[in-house]
């Protein structure tokens, strides 16, 4: 016989495997009983248990809020009771009175309780007040044996050492009081007085600087310079930058101002020399002739000034447009002043000489005004070029001077790591000092009050502060993780109870208030209802303010405190080392617990309407898809026609593409037959149900498989027996194939129940929501952070589907041809 051996590796994988598929199904159900919040708890399980999630889903509570909003609707005679009668009303406020009332004596009972409880863990802690300090005196005294300190002798590593750790300490710090013995030792100077200390500490930094070799002074005075540097780059680039702007802004007036005028003038002086040649042809002469010198002289001037532009924008390569323009501009005016002897006796010369009087003086204007322009930016690139070589120069010492630096602290970098081991001792040297000290602190705790708490707190932050500082995981590292460990219940101690002493006195004045204004009611109802009765429209002030005290006084005044005092007792449970304490500080956190559901605003949501829909809505589109994908199947299985083969294919490659790649025709469909068809249109669950009938194809070749298996004999047996064609398909196909039919069912019930895509773009009125949509609804928007809420969602979501798949699972595995009698 052979006997086969395990292999130890392949269940060791299946194991993990199993643990990484189950992992997200053990948060969903632990998450949804967890009265914590997941997003504040690093724990899978927890201690503190509710069902609260799942009465939220299935059946809501009326809470406070809800009932003082429902009074204001009642009195106002709004939706829903606009068509109460006066005497339903009153027996409906009579009847929220009560149960407001009730709610009011459940939150004095259980904060009672809980300060009751309270005061039971305070009296129980101060009791043992005197083990808790000997406990943890204990502890910190193993600490403190633990610390093993080498001698230092006096050489110069171990005095640049002590220089480094004291250099940044004040006079008669507690880093100077734990070193002072040996800072006196290695310097042979009193430091019971700040001179002394500042004596000694030069002293020391004589050694530092011996041992660096110079090149601490050298980083500072080449740090010095660094900055100088940088402080003038700064100061340039303002500087270059301001130039820049003012070039740009006189390239922007050369452009959209000097530029356009220029074109315009030489239209202009086009127009005249148009003008001139006309004056040629004409015959009229005048007797005097016209006096053109003035004309002349202007004509030249403007050419003189043209010509000096442009000799002096020979350099400025990135003017052509303006260059261009003044080039034109000349030869108008040279054509202008050429030939005007003949001219002179013409009548309308006079009138040309006239018109070039009038633009004469605007040439001029812009000429001056280009000129200006002109120099203004030759001036500031001269400045910038100077500007831009300096800025070169200081961006070359910048890097010089950089990189002198690092080379400097590269080698100061090696000094302070010959430094680094003396160091760690002198630090262990004053962690030491600083246990002795929280030692003889904690030896004058007497109670376990405020005070007391607050040394037990400073030795807490004092092992933190060195564990984040220390620089290996040895034995005295673990045995400070496991003191910090064993003290934490102390500091959640400390919250817990500073946050308690706050919102009892705050909470107890509000139920006063609310009694108040509960009272103010049951005396003013009855007039407000039948006034409401006869058409007035009323809002009580009372109860106006009875929310806002719900809403706003409650929050600010009670829960922020009360849910840290709710949660820090959850974890204390865990933590506290007295098993005594546990049960109150479990009735403290039950009872908190329930006093912040009685107030808590919860938002309204419709979890079994949404589940209902989905049902619906995947039975019907489940129902349709079997229904005709039976019949559908059948030709192709047991007839044969023409595109038989193809066809089918065909389907199955329209198939291949995602529906949702459809979703714009199918929306405008849906929008077009909404119009007509209201019942099948955009935010309508016919609509959704006509939108997911798009998965025939592929459930129809997985049907046309399975009756492909089915014997034809059975069919021809019924059909010699005088079977029609449909009654052998409905009496003998049928029952066979209702293995593959229930399949399909149950993949179309499942795939439409949890499909998001389509719901959401098909949905909008969130009362018309599937499950999958407000799933999402949940952990979104006022949900977002309600993760005990969603989980449980999900998991009642679930409860359809088990059902379906229980219901129909006989029928997945009967056999394939049970109750054929013929072959």
């Amino acid at each position: 016989m052979v006997q086969r051996r395990g292999n130890i590796f392949t269940h060791i994988f299946l194991i993990f495997i199993i643990a990484v598929i189950l992992f997200p199904v053990v948060w969903v159900v632990t998450t949804s009983l967890r009265r914590d919040e997941a997003a504040f708890s690093s724990k899978l399980f927890t201690s503190r248990l509710t069902l609260q999630h799942y009465r939220d889903l299935v059946a809501p509570e009326k809470n406070l809020p809800f009932l003082v909003q429902d009074l204001q609707a009642m009195i106002s005679k709004v939706k829903p009771y606009d068509t109460w009668s006066e005497e339903e009303l009153k027996d409906a406020v009579e009847s929220s009175i009560e149960k407001v009332k009730a709610y009011l004596s459940e939150t004095e009972t259980r904060l009672n309780d809980a300060v009751n409880s309270f005061e039971k863990v305070d009296a129980f802690l101060n009791d043992h007040s005197e083990e808790i300090k000997n406990r943890t005196i204990e502890e910190m005294r193993e600490l403190l044996s633990s610390i093993q300190i080498p001698d230092l002798s006096d050489s110069v590593e171990n005095r640049a050492a002590l220089y480094l750790v004291l250099s940044k300490e004040r006079y008669n710090s507690t880093a100077h009081k734990a070193l002072k013995e040996l800072l006196e030792r290695f310097t042979g100077v009193d430091t019971g007085t700040r001179d002394g200390y500042e004596k000694a500490i030069e002293s020391l930094k004589e050694s530092y600087e011996k041992l660096a070799d110079g090149y601490d002074g050298l980083i500072k005075e080449t740090q010095r310079e660094l900055n100088a540097v940088k402080e003038e780059m700064s100061s340039l680039r303002q500087q270059y930058s301001a130039l820049q702007d003012n070039v740009m802004e006189a390239n922007l007036v050369i452009e959209k101002d000097i530029i356009p005028e220029l074109e315009r003038i030489k239209i202009s002086l086009s127009e005249l020399n148009n003008l001139r040649e006309q004056i040629r042809q004409t015959a009229l002469r005048s007797p005097f002739p016209v006096n053109d010198e003035e004309f002349s002289r202007n004509v030249s001037e403007a050419v003189q000034m043209l010509n000096k532009f442009l000799n002096e924008m020979g350099s400025f390569a990135e003017y052509d447009s303006l260059k261009n323009s003044l080039v034109e501009l000349k030869k108008e005016l040279t054509k202008l002043s050429e030939g005007s002897e003949d001219l002179r006796n013409r009548l309308l010369f006079s009138d040309l000489v006239k018109i070039y009087e009038e633009l004469h003086p605007r040439l001029i204007r812009i000429l001056k005004e280009t000129a200006e322009t002109i120099a203004s930016i030759k001036d500031r690139i001269a400045v910038l070029n100077v500007l831009n070589e300096r800025l070169k120069d200081l961006e070359i010492q910048e890097k010089d001077l950089t990189a002198k630096i690092s080379e400097y602290q590269q080698k100061i970098s090696e000094v302070q790591q010959k430094l680094l081991e003396p160091q760690r001792t002198l630090n262990l040297i004053v962690f030491r000092y600083e246990l002795e000290k929280t030692i003889s602190s904690l030896e004058r705790v007497k109670a376990f009050k405020k005070t007391d708490l607050l040394r037990y707190s400073s030795a807490l932050k004092t092992l933190r502060n060195f564990m984040n500082s220390y620089w290996k995981k040895d034995e005295l590292y673990s045995r400070i993780s496991r003191a910090v460990k064993e003290m934490r219940w102390i500091e959640e101690y400390r919250d817990f109870a500073s946050k308690f002493d706050v919102f009892p006195e705050n909470l107890k004045a509000i139920l006063e208030e609310m009694h108040t204004s509960l009272s103010d009611l049951e005396r003013s109802y009855g007039d407000f209802i039948s006034l409401s009765s006869q058409g007035v429209y009323v809002s009580s002030s009372v109860l106006s303010r009875m929310y806002d005290i719900v809403k706003m006084d409650f929050v600010n005044k009670v829960r922020a405190n009360m849910s840290v005092a709710s949660r820090r007792a959850g974890n204390l449970i865990d933590l506290v080392p007295f098993s005594e304490v546990k049960k109150d500080l479990r009735n403290i956190d039950r009872e908190l617990f329930r006093i912040d559901q009685i107030w808590k605003q919860k938002t309204k949501h419709y979890f079994w309407l949404w589940v209902l829909n989905s049902v619906i809505v995947s039975l019907i589109v489940a129902f349709i898809t079997t229904t005709v994908c039976a019949i559908a199947a059948y030709p192709f299985s047991r007839m044969r026609f023409f595109g038989r083969r193809y066809g089918i294919m065909a389907l199955l490659l329209i198939q291949m593409f995602p529906g949702v790649i459809f979703m714009i025709a199918i929306y405008d469909l849906l929008n077009f037959m909404g119009k007509y068809i209201p019942f099948i249109g955009i935010d309508t669950l016919g609509g959704l149900i006509f939108a997911y009938l798009t998965n025939i194809a592929y459930n129809m070749y997985l049907i046309k498989g399975f009756y492909d298996t089915i014997p034809t004999s059975l069919e021809e047996a019924a059909i010699v027996d005088g079977a029609t064609r449909f009654q052998s398909f409905y009496k003998i196909i049928i029952p066979l194939a209702r293995p593959i039919l229930t399949v399909v069912f149950l993949l179309v019930f499942i795939g439409t129940f949890n499909e998001y895509v389509v719901a959401r773009i098909i949905l909008q009125n969130v009362r018309h929501y599937t499950y999958a949509l407000g799933l999402q609804a949940f952990a979104t928007g006022p949900y977002e952070t309600e993760w005990g809420l969603f989980t449980a969602a999900a998991l009642l979501g679930m409860t359809p589907m088990v059902i379906l798949f229980l219901s129909l699972q006989r029928y997945l595995v009967s056999g394939l041809t049970r109750g054929a009698v013929k072959e």
